[in-house]
């Protein structure tokens, strides 16, 4: 298997403090790779090294085959970056801003056009007015998703794209995400586990500065032998005392929690009603 990104224990210390501990991820070409972890896992500080904003203390890392963790960097195309709070020139319109990018990268103003104009389709704002210093927060998340890909890279690497959101933007954010796959690698951190299992086909866990797992999410997810099964049943209520006692008949150890609908689940029911 290739590897867009590979790291062999990258480790990172801020004089005392070591951040990074003998990390070795794998991201392979083509996937959509969740980088797991709370806050202050070392998430962001890794995301650095492979960026070449900062260097690794010990250890070795290749972004699509170009090593990182020296300074200086070695420039790399094909790869572009959505920091979790994108900012772009707010006296632009959203269209100009694409070609602006797409432009400094060499692209010819025909291609930036057309980019621009089939990327804010994709994010959902082709046809909003306004200069982009009046988005919402959620739209400035759309449009820096958009601004990553104006370039076309072979890797897309998202620093919490969904931190800060509410319900609404951050579905969208993972919609595209998901719309993207198989186009290019992403690499995406976030600490909210919800949106890492909708959308990602690789996921590498972060604990203070430990990488705890790794590989594909159906592997990692899959239960061993010999373990409990979990299952979510939605049933009519007059079904449900039967359907219970029938499986407390097969197994009598079986954990049977009634449960409400969810948050979720219902502000989407909610929201969603006459679209």
């Amino acid at each position: 298997m290739e590897w867009a990104v590979r790291t062999t224990h990258l480790c990172k210390t801020y004089g005392a403090h070591q951040v990074l501990h003998d990390v070795d991820l794998q991201v392979p070409q083509g996937s959509v790779y969740g980088f797991v972890g709370a806050n202050g896992a070392g998430k962001t500080t890794t995301i650095r090294i492979l960026l070449g904003l900062t260097s690794s203390t010990r250890g070795r890392a290749t972004v699509l085959g170009t090593s990182r963790g020296s300074l200086p960097p070695t420039p790399i195309r094909g790869v572009s970056y959505l920091p979790d709070v994108p900012n772009m020139s707010p006296w632009l319109g959203a269209k100009d801003a694409l070609i602006s990018l797409a432009r400094l990268d060499n692209v010819s103003s025909d291609i930036a056009s057309q980019r621009a104009d089939d990327l804010l389709d994709l994010v959902g704002l082709k046809h909003t007015p306004g200069k982009v210093g009046v988005f919402s927060r959620g739209m400035k998340q759309r449009l820096g998703i958009a601004a990553a890909l104006v370039t076309a890279p072979q890797l897309l690497i998202l620093d919490e794209p969904t931190s800060a959101l509410d319900p609404v933007g951050r579905a969208d954010v993972l919609a595209i995400i998901k719309e993207l796959s198989g186009r290019a690698t992403i690499m995406f951190s976030s600490h909210i586990l919800a949106d890492i299992e909708k959308v990602s086909t690789h996921i590498g866990v972060l604990h203070r500065g430990h990488l705890l797992a790794q590989g594909s999410i159906e592997e990692l997810l899959k239960p061993a032998e010999n373990s409990r099964s979990y299952f979510g049943l939605t049933t009519r209520t007059e079904y449900a005392e039967q359907i219970v006692n029938a499986v407390r008949a097969i197994d009598s150890q079986a954990l049977i929690e009634a449960q409400h609908q969810g948050l979720e689940r219902f502000y989407d029911d909610l929201t969603t009603r006459g679209r």
